[in-house]
């Protein structure tokens, strides 16, 4: 399946109303979708009592209940943990307390009744849902001798609000994510001092000691029967929770540089054969099939954009952030959706340990819980997204620099150049984040360092590779903002060019025609001039960007008059042209140039021509960026909130940061995927 059917299918599931997304756990179907929606859309989850689930847990309790009568070792149910295993004892039940006992020894320091800012100690609450919808669906599969009606206390307090407070640092997730989860068990358990946040149906959220919440809730504690404890802890669901989370926005993201590479391309004039499928079809790596794909298919209608030209002025091919921008996100592609395969294979496997075969009626002691798969699909991901950063920084930097973004202003200013430089403060951000960014690029599976008496020689550093991939998701959604408000601003300020150019285009030709009209008796030398004249003007307006207008109009019609002196026909003796008429021409030149300037800019700001120019993919982003998120086009210093005039202050002007803000929280909350994703089913 390509990259953006995956997505599309997994966006078309979480957007559902949550009654509508409701979860069966069977097992063995559970999506990173269905994680989706259950841990940031409140979708509820239920246990399946299909005959075959409900047969093969109560086997599985049978089998171990049997073996244990016989007389047999069983690592956690009549041994010690770990390292400590050479132990033995016959009080199975207290020994599955002391499994989560000494597991829950991470830092919450947050953690005390009435305060729900458990901050960046403790596991979002997100994550936590995933973590036991994830934990639940491991467990139903039979291999693991714990009762159905254990994980239904859990979902249902879970469907009734309850969130455990889990710390977020302390799992190496080699035994499985071992703290984590011994918390939600100490839940189970009521520990009278884990805490649990209780979101009730209006009104914030209230945090109270487990035994309180459960009675809150309505439900009863559990007592813990032999491996239920370690059932419960033994797994690496706190790792795949966060890492499906993890891996649906870096899907996300993926979607996203494409289609800001498609406006990027608008904004700076950029070649549309770049993406030519020529090109993919003699180098066939699928995603780079893909983007090449997906990006022309964002192009297509758009006026702004130039196929092969072989005349064109200045650069004969684009530079490499547009140019190779397939080549280049197309096998982070490829990467995202072999980590998919990861992390769906992780969602419905059996990971603790023991485990319990009914069918040949034994154990086998083995290390389902080493999370290595997750971890690989998380350095796979985070390097993945980290390159999609990259592409974001260069293209920013290409939309903010004179020298690079063909015509338009320096820092992306509507107003005078001299006074204002709206975008440049993201300009050094974006640098800032990408720094960080680079930093996260890191492999932590590189530091695994030995644990545990030595038992755990090896391990996965699954859930802090995560931890750290969900910090990469965060920063690259910031950049994402970033280079939409810049590209939003880039295409409005090429609108306004182009009206500009098609308006003076239409007065200097009369001029021109009035003023040399004795000169050209024939028609086609007359137009074969002014085309010459006209060329040289647009190409010194467009190297003229880092100017103030009046000077700026006034050097583009000294260097367009200058260029009359190159034009042969008319240093002819027919066609000789005096000084003095190129002197008066030139001044009549500047003053349409500027008067042009003026009334267009001011037509502009009352009536923006920029979706005429866009390609529809492009307009419909751009129209729900200026419309829905309420971002207008920057004039510059007139918006500063301290110099706006007084009916605008508290409407219309902004800081800059206000503005990247909402396009952050349009990134992080689905609405920017959703624009592009309802313009896929369109089109």
């Amino acid at each position: 399946m390509a990259h953006i059917a995956t997505l599309r299918s997994y966006w078309e599931f979480v957007d559902k109303e949550p009654t509508a997304a409701g979860v069966l756990l069977d097992g063995t179907s559970l999506t990173i979708a269905q994680v989706v929606a259950i841990a940031r859309r409140n979708a509820r989850a239920s246990i399946s009592k299909s005959p075959s689930v409900v047969e093969k847990a109560e086997q599985s309790i049978a089998t171990l209940q049997s073996l244990l009568d016989n007389g047999h070792v069983v690592y956690g149910v009549n041994t010690g943990f770990g390292g400590n295993a050479d132990t033995r004892t016959r009080n199975v039940s207290k020994l599955q307390s002391a499994s989560l006992q000494h597991q829950q020894s991470g830092i919450l320091p947050e953690t005390w009744p009435g305060n729900d800012d458990h901050g960046a100690f403790g596991l979002s609450r997100e994550t936590v849902r995933a973590t036991i919808a994830i934990r639940c669906n491991s467990l139903l599969r039979g291999h693991s001798g714990i009762r159905i009606q254990v994980l239904d206390t859990l979902i249902e307090a879970m469907s009734r609000g309850a969130t455990p407070l889990v710390p977020s640092r302390g799992s190496i997730s080699a035994s499985g994510d071992l703290g984590p989860l011994s918390y939600i068990g100490g839940f189970l358990e009521a520990n009278a001092d884990i805490f649990v946040s209780v979101q009730g149906p209006v009104g914030p959220s209230r945090v109270m000691p487990a035994p309180e919440a459960l009675k809150h809730l309505g439900l009863e504690a559990v007592a813990l029967q032999p491996k239920e404890g370690l059932a419960i802890m033994n797994g690496t669901a706190a790792s795949s929770a966060l890492a499906a989370l993890v891996m649906y926005d870096a899907h996300k993201l993926a979607v996203l540089c494409q289609l800001l590479t498609a406006m990027t391309t608008e904004a700076l004039l950029g070649n549309v054969a770049n993406y030519h499928d020529f090109l993919s079809q003699v180098r066939p790596h699928p995603g780079q099939m893909e983007a090449a794909r997906n990006i022309s298919r964002y192009l297509s209608g758009s006026r702004l954009c130039r196929d092969q030209d072989a005349e064109r002025c200045g650069l004969a091919q684009d530079r490499y952030a547009l140019r190779t921008a397939p080549q280049w996100i197309g096998p982070q592609l490829e990467d995202l959706l072999s980590a998919n395969r990861q992390i769906e294979t992780e969602l419905n496997s059996t990971t603790d340990n023991p485990l319990v075969d009914s069918c040949s009626h034994r154990i086998h002691h083995g290390g389902n819980f080493q999370a290595a798969s997750v971890t690989s699909a998380m350095e796979k991901t985070r390097s993945a997204v980290v390159m999609l950063g990259r592409l974001l920084l260069s293209q920013s930097g290409e939309l903010n620099n004179p020298d690079l973004n063909n015509g338009l202003s320096p820092n992306l200013c509507a107003d005078d150049p001299s006074l204002s430089f709206t975008c440049k403060g993201i300009d050094i951000n974006m640098t800032a984040y990408y720094s960080e960014l680079a930093f996260l690029a890191n492999s932590v599976a590189s530091h695994v360092h030995s644990a545990e008496l030595n038992n755990q020689s090896v391990n996965s550093l699954a859930l802090i590779s995560g931890r750290m991939t969900e910090k990469a998701v965060e920063i690259v959604s910031i950049m994402v903002a970033g280079v939409l408000f810049l590209v939003c601003q880039a295409l409005d300020l090429r609108a306004r060019d182009q009206d500009f150019l098609r308006l003076a285009r239409r007065a200097v030709q009369g001029e021109f025609e009035a003023t040399f009209a004795a000169l050209f008796a024939d028609p086609a030398v007359m137009a074969e001039s002014f085309e010459l004249m006209w060329s040289h003007l647009s190409q010194s307006w467009s190297k003229t960007s880092r100017m103030d207008t009046s000077p700026r109009c006034a050097k583009v019609a000294t260097d367009t008059a200058a260029s009359l002196l190159d034009n042969d026909k008319l240093l002819l003796p027919e066609h000789h042209l005096s000084l003095h008429a190129m002197h008066r021409w030139r001044g009549r030149l500047e003053l349409t140039l500027v008067s042009t300037w003026k009334s267009n800019e001011a037509q502009f700001r009352t009536s923006p021509s920029t979706l005429h120019y866009l390609a529809s993919s492009s307009a419909n982003m751009y129209s729900f960026v200026r419309s829905d998120l309420a971002i207008p086009f920057h004039l510059g210093l007139e918006h500063h909130p301290p110099l706006a005039p007084s009916h605008e202050a508290e409407t219309q002007s902004k800081t800059i940061g206000t503005y990247l803000t909402r396009l952050y929280v349009a990134t992080r909350d689905d609405s920017l995927i959703r624009q592009v994703m309802e313009w896929h089913r369109r089109e």
